[in-house]
């Protein structure tokens, strides 16, 4: 798919009209510790090395809609409202990701180095 996607770029399509859908994808999900912090429930968890926000989430009784659990489809997108994400997804586009306003639950961190310990405010 790499490569169709390439040869559509040296060809000169617009980025935004070429589509490719996964079904599967290795998602690298740890990474540094973070915090997120629901805003309507006004709930904060601790997102560990090992953990998706999703499942830190779901330890503090937050269900999200999830699905396919590797970033492809969409299903756990939500607004960023303050914070930077680490995209991790297949799903947004380089434009989206660049916006850094929408996150996928299931796969995606909050961007921190080692000694910045940084936080997400999400929905």
């Amino acid at each position: 798919m790499d490569a169709v996607h390439e040869r559509a770029l040296a060809q000169g399509y617009d980025p935004e009209r070429i589509h490719q859908e996964c079904f599967s994808a290795e998602v690298e999900t740890g990474g540094q510790p973070f915090e997120v912090v629901a805003a309507t429930s006004g709930i904060t968890v601790q997102v560990a090395a090992n953990q998706t926000i999703v499942e830190a989430l779901a330890l503090a009784g937050l269900k999200v809609c999830v699905s396919c659990k590797q970033g492809i489809c969409g299903s756990c997108l939500t607004d960023v409202l303050e914070g930077e994400p680490d995209h991790r997804d297949h799903y947004l586009t380089d434009d989206e990701k660049a916006d850094g306003d929408q996150i996928l639950l299931c796969c995606s961190r909050a961007k921190s180095a080692p000694s910045d310990y940084r936080s997400l405010r999400i929905f």
